[in-house]
């Protein structure tokens, strides 16, 4: 048994019947690597062999009575792999974009909370004879790094390396309602007490931070009080669009090094762009006002959680919207990252960070602050501001299912009341992948802003000075 943090806590109440709270993680396999070719039935006995790398994925949600607490994970007594792992095949021919409207389809499901909440679809048929992955696993569980950790666990750079024999799994008694009961009460000084001290006085000091940089002269930091409403910005749907597909990470090398920028404040000035463009095909003027971008930073992780539970924190940034030069907008994002960064350094420092706040939510305080959000505000305010932007830096090794070569990696987070689109970029090997999820109804072509943000990757490379270009030639 173990006790859900806050923000694992906060993720399963912010869930409603339209907002899913679980991310993508798609792995394409390349089976040609292995010389007797693709079989399920072998994969299905990989999985099962390999399970226990993985603890998360054999345990399942069970509350505290009334509330009093934060819920706990437990064994599942009766798991049963065969119902999270469903064979599945593209009607041929099928494409990159068959497999995207696939995965859209199916993301737009909440998982049973009776049972681990995760789920992978083995979908064959894949274009080029590739076979893809795609899990759907809920946020409460891990976040990106910890996900990133799982997969590690799970994948080898070595093919053909078998995991090392463990004895049968034996699942630990589910604990009664009453037992349940007195652990929220025992727990319930540890989680709450210990943490509210901290947390009021992280708020003091973050007023105080606020009066510093008003005294200073510096404009307030941005916040999701501070975002406008425009058009994506509105109160769920119940379908999703998805796409994902690859791009060099040598641009954003070369724009990064070329530009004397980051290869976030990149990412940044591309989703930026894209968005500017998508506005302006919508009626919708850009110029009014940036956007407010919510972007995840790792936090501290305990020993022995390297791969379960939420230790992220997040901060937020101007979003560049408004600017139509790139290089004006690439420079300005820029600054806006570097001001972020600061800002989230000495929050941490105060305890008066994200995390911090949410250590000590009740999860019917969540529910009732997600109502209010959905029905009260309808859009026009969000935790998570006008966008979800997230870069995590993925494995840069070539990994391996047994034989099974991992081709591709593609991961992304979750949308909200108020906040319909996330853009999410994972670097896998030499390739920078990007996923764009959004709500159907705001967006229902998400190929387009996908394609609006290559174009403004490909303004950026041709805007790299020549001698810099000279030196990457050579190099």
């Amino acid at each position: 048994m173990m006790r859900l943090g806050g923000a694992d806590a906060f993720m399963l109440s912010m869930e409603t019947s339209k907002a899913y709270m679980h991310t993508f993680k798609v792995a394409i396999l390349d089976p040609s690597t292995d010389p007797d070719g693709w079989s399920f039935q072998k994969f299905h006995d990989d999985f099962a062999d390999r399970a226990h790398l993985v603890p998360m994925l054999r345990m399942k949600y069970a509350d505290t009575p009334f509330g009093i607490n934060h819920p706990i994970w437990i064994d599942d007594e009766n798991f049963n792999l065969d119902y999270h792992i469903r064979r599945v095949a593209l009607p041929q021919p099928a494409d990159h974009k068959a497999l995207c409207e696939f995965m859209g389809s199916v993301y737009a499901y909440q998982l049973d909370r009776t049972r681990p909440l995760w789920k992978c679809w083995v979908v064959e048929g894949v274009e080029d004879g590739k076979v893809a992955l795609v899990t759907m696993l809920h946020h409460a569980y891990v976040d990106g790094v910890g996900a990133s950790y799982g997969l590690e666990q799970l994948y080898k750079d070595t093919p053909g390396l078998k995991p090392v024999f463990v004895p049968p799994w034996e699942p630990a008694p589910a604990p009664s309602w009453l037992k349940r009961l007195a652990m929220g009460i025992v727990d319930w000084p540890g989680v709450v007490l210990k943490n509210l001290p901290k947390v009021v006085m992280g708020l003091r000091q973050k007023k105080a931070l606020e009066q510093k940089y008003a005294s200073q002269g510096k404009p307030p930091h941005p916040a999701p009080s501070m975002m406008q409403q425009t058009p994506i910005n509105a109160v769920l749907s119940y379908g999703r669009t998805f796409v994902c597909d690859s791009m060099p990470i040598a641009d954003f090398k070369g724009i990064a090094k070329g530009l004397g920028v980051t290869i976030n404040d990149v990412f940044l000035c591309c989703a930026a762009g894209a968005l500017r463009r998508l506005f302006q095909d919508g009626y919708y003027n850009p110029d009014s006002s940036p956007l407010i971008a919510a972007t995840p930073f790792a936090g501290e992780r305990p020993e022995g959680m390297e791969g379960m539970g939420n230790f992220v924190t997040m901060d937020y940034c101007w979003l560049h919207t408004d600017i139509a030069d790139p290089i004006e907008r690439l420079h300005a994002g820029h600054k806006a990252a570097n001001a972020m960064k600061a800002h989230l350094k000495e929050s941490v420092a105060m305890n008066a960070d994200f995390s911090a706040i949410l250590k000590i939510l009740p999860p019917w305080a969540v529910k009732a602050f997600s109502w209010w959000l959905r029905e009260k505000k309808r859009g026009s305010l969000s935790l998570f501001a006008n966008v979800a932007l997230s870069n995590v830096p993925g494995p840069r090794k070539t990994l391996y299912w047994d034989k099974y070569k991992l081709e591709n990696w593609y991961s992304t987070g979750q949308i909200c009341d108020g906040t319909c689109i996330n853009m999410t970029m994972w670097s896998y090997c030499d390739s920078v992948n990007l996923c764009i999820l959004a709500d159907k109804e705001v967006l229902p072509d998400g190929w387009k802003l996908f394609g609006y943000f290559k174009q403004e990757l490909e303004t950026l490379v041709s805007l790299i000075p020549e001698q810099a270009t000279e030196e990457k030639l050579a190099s």
